[in-house]
């Protein structure tokens, strides 16, 4: 089984248990005190995660993100096993609110990771795409799957059965997880007013100091606050609008699941597009445009309908905005940057939580689902200049990057590492006997070859084997700060491209695999080299 297979696996049970466990605790605590509890256990399993998720997060930056993605599901698996042992001895209900919310705060551990891995993983920019659509598919089977599970299971064997079955689901993700071999990220010293800042709360920094990133993050902020109360408002509409009992409550938030899980399939199309400012700003729209027309809706079928659409723009936004995330974001910072996400994620359902109940109180439920449909249509509007300026920061060249996947140690790069790399390079024609590179010089760039050959010469000497399409040269130099080691001359017209040097060092020594990949192969050059002369 591949590494990335074996992640997109562990990601599924973890998705299913996070709603598994979350839906089995609200069950208990509702057979304990009513709802009233319910909602204030909830906001407890919440406010810790929150507040630690951005701390904590810097943990995928410091450590291999295999690694750290293996022990946070161990942590969570250890956590859930707590809350069963605690739930069968029918501990005090402090120590399971305590024990749920530990739970709940390696979840917001756990997932920033995952998402700063999966570039280390995907090989290509559609790979990564078709990940970060994954990782929403994984999160729909888990709207689903999970209470499903929760609600038979304490029927037939007990509320503390659903934690202790997670926790075996978390110790298979841990398994699963173990020996991905993902190097360390090299330390980051940040830039400006940011430098030498790797402090705890370093990602809230790095975060504020990019006010383009600070709004795509407030974005999925304002979008958690709707989905956090957004629950409760199918209920009060399938109750007071629609007469209905809980099976239709029952549909009307099941519409919003099918939703997500469509979105998702949709978004591994959508996000793969050069421009994804467009894409999410349509999507915040069409989550927010269906939830204003539900004020006008008093039937289950078009009900049903507006919801699911709602749920799609929220899965093809949740991805569009991780992929942008990741394309646009220091991958040596990634995981900060993630787990800042996920601190405004829980944020925004413990705030939805709160929201959700007033707007019912004061505007009642078609009032409710207007006030929380224009939050999604004014939260895109307002941030369309600061998508744009994202958007800028990324311009994809397939036929460049094309050129830079066929050198084997650029190959290896990360998908944003790469995609930053050719927005530079520039393409070069080369007449037949021009001198590319001579020997003695210093170096300024790194070519690669698209067309045509080239000779070596070597003290003199030529060596007995030419530069061709695909292969590179000029790395020796870069890497050891060194004179060119030979001349590099035209046989016939080339085309090269051309990497200055400042990119081709900040992308092969920025990140740990290529990094050591490139000094391998500048190694074997230099030996070929050096054998060929002798």
């Amino acid at each position: 089984m591949g590494q990335l297979t074996r992640v997109m696996a562990s990601c599924v049970l973890f998705c299913v248990v996070e709603y598994w466990y979350w839906t089995g605790v609200l069950l208990f605590t509702f057979a304990q005190g009513g709802a009233t509890l319910a909602g204030i256990v909830m906001l407890a399993q919440l406010i810790p995660a929150a507040l630690l998720a951005a701390p904590l997060g810097t943990l995928g930056d410091r450590l291999p993100r295999g690694r750290a993605l293996s022990g946070a599901y161990a942590s969570q698996a250890i956590a859930l096993a707590l809350l069963a042992a605690l739930m069968h001895a029918r501990a005090p209900l402090a120590a399971i609110v305590v024990a749920s919310a530990l739970a709940t705060v390696f979840v917001s551990v756990a997932r920033p990771i995952h998402h700063a891995a999966l570039p280390q993983l995907a090989t290509t920019p559609e790979r990564l795409v078709r990940a970060n659509s994954g990782s929403g598919i994984a999160d729909g089977v888990g709207v689903f799957v999970g209470p499903l599970l929760a609600g038979v299971m304490a029927q037939q064997v007990g509320y503390a059965s659903i934690p202790a079955a997670s926790a075996v689901a978390m110790l298979i993700a841990a398994v699963l997880t173990l020996r991905l071999g993902l190097p360390r990220t090299p330390p980051w010293s940040g830039t400006g007013h940011e430098s030498h800042d790797n402090g705890w709360l370093s990602g809230l920094r790095i975060v504020r100091a990019d006010t383009s990133i600070f709004v795509l993050l407030l974005m999925v902020g304002v979008a958690y606050v709707v989905m956090g109360s957004l629950e409760l408002l199918n209920v009060a509409f399938a109750t007071d609008i629609l007469d209905g009992g809980e099976s239709v409550s029952g549909l009307l938030i099941g519409a919003v699941g099918i939703g997500l899980f469509i979105g998702s399939l949709l978004a591994a199309v959508l996000a793969i597009r050069a421009h994804l400012s467009p894409v999410i700003i349509v999507s915040y729209l069409a989550a927010g445009v269906p939830l204003l027309c539900m004020a006008a809706t008093g039937a289950m079928p078009p009900a049903l309908l507006w919801l699911a659409v709602c749920g799609t723009g929220l899965a093809i936004s949740s991805v569009a905005v991780r992929t942008l995330l990741q394309r646009t974001s220091d991958v040596r910072v990634l995981g900060r940057v993630f787990a800042v996400q996920e601190a405004l994620m829980m944020l925004g359902l413990a705030v939805g939580a709160i929201v959700g109940p007033a707007c019912l109180a004061w505007l009642g439920p078609d009032g409710a689902y207007v006030a929380v449909g224009l939050g999604l249509v004014l939260i895109a509007l307002i941030a369309i200049p600061s998508l744009r300026r994202l958007d800028l920061r990324v311009v994809l060249r397939p036929d460049v990057l094309a050129a830079i996947r066929r050198v084997p140690f650029l190959a290896a790069l990360q998908p944003p590492e790469g995609e930053r790399l050719a927005q530079t390079a520039e393409w070069v024609d080369v007449p037949t006997g021009s001198v590319v590179i001579a020997q003695g010089d210093h170096g300024d760039a790194f070519f690669i070859v698209d067309r045509g050959r080239l000779a070596i010469v070597k003290d003199g000497a030529r060596l007995p084997y030419d530069m061709e399409p695909g292969q590179g040269f000029g790395e020796l130099a870069l890497l050891r700060d060194a004179p060119r080691a030979a001349t590099v001359t035209a046989l016939e017209p080339c085309r090269l491209l051309r990497i200055e040097r400042d990119d081709f060092l900040a992308a092969v020594t920025g990140v740990a695999d290529g990094s050591e990949v490139a000094r391998q192969v500048a190694h074997a050059f230099h030996t070929r080299v050096a054998e060929s002369s002798g």
